[in-house]
């Protein structure tokens, strides 16, 4: 049997980074529907892709595909691999050798995107201009994500999940404040669990909380299902609270949330006037958690 025709998706950015792409990764299999399609990225996030998504995934910081970002040729062995591809998906910066690389070898179309907006277009919609038209639906525009059932806590009673942490301290809201937080929330008749990711190892747990620390990316998103609500920073834990359709409170601080809001059906967002995280109000948030909880 013939070997059916390959299409390359390529993305190593971080967690939230990579869910924002999920619905222009959707667009793509849909006009690429029976193309085998390989994702040139992280392992850990392309287990979040649904079912369908996508046939295959290379570690993009495997020591064999270190020539494709080269400024040098690419040797005859690495070419062969990628000379199975017709087109190309890449976020990838225009000064990236790789879309040169891959032309090099016979592939096209290829599709170049860079991984952040110039404007203030929101990134999902940023991201799938590249493969969908304007005309795209408020569904397709709205990233999900694989959910592990099997694999992620029990939550057996009403829950709110707080995130504490990000990928830079200035995107974080006072500590103190989301134990304040935790306090009105367990006062709101809810159990709460604090979530910690990389970014927060090491870090000491509140007291009197569970501490959800460790688990897989599916199985977080399951977890974060079967919760009432959660309270996070700008995040990629954030935006797989939103995929995973959790009511979701997102606070942001210096970066613009017109661009970066993580999106889902029952997302709130409250944003610093000043942009510090410490002008977001706690009773800005309170009302936005009572807002989901339906109180």
């Amino acid at each position: 049997m013939a070997k059916r025709v390959a299409s390359l998706v390529y993305h190593a950015g971080a967690l939230g980074d990579f869910i924002t792409t999920l619905p222009a990764l959707h667009a793509w299999r849909r006009s690429h529907p029976r193309e085998r399609i390989v994702l040139l990225g992280v392992p850990a996030l392309a287990s979040l892709a649904l079912p369908g998504l996508i046939d295959e995934v290379w570690d993009a910081g495997a020591r064999s595909f270190a020539p494709l970002f080269s400024t040098d040729a690419v040797d005859e062995r690495c070419a062969a691999l990628f000379r199975e591809f017709r087109s190309a998906l890449l976020f990838a910066s225009a000064s990236s050798p790789l879309a040169r690389h891959l032309a090099a070898t016979g592939v096209a179309p290829i599709v170049r995107q860079d991984p952040f907006p110039a404007g203030r277009t929101p990134i999902v919609d940023y991201h799938l201009s590249a493969v969908a038209g304007p005309d795209a639906g408020p569904d397709e525009r709205m990233p999900r994500v694989r959910i592990d059932d099997g694999g992620a806590p029990r939550v057996s009673h009403p829950t709110a999940a707080l995130h504490v942490g990000s990928g830079s301290r200035a995107k974080n809201w006072p500590a103190e404040r989301f134990l304040r937080l935790a306090d009105e929330v367990k006062d709101a008749g809810l159990h709460v669990v604090w979530v910690q990711g990389p970014a927060e190892a090491g870090a000491p747990a509140p007291s009197g909380v569970t501490v959800w620390r460790g688990l897989s990316l599916t199985a977080l998103a399951g977890a974060l299902a079967g919760c009432r609500v959660y309270v996070g920073n700008d995040s990629g834990v954030t935006h797989l609270a939103a995929a995973s359709g959790c009511p979701t409170v997102a606070l942001f601080g210096p970066s613009d949330h017109r661009v970066w809001a993580p999106r889902g059906r029952l997302v709130r967002i409250v944003a610093s006037e000043d942009g510090r995280m410490e002008g977001i109000a706690e009773n800005d948030v309170l009302r936005e958690v009572r807002s989901l909880l339906g109180g």
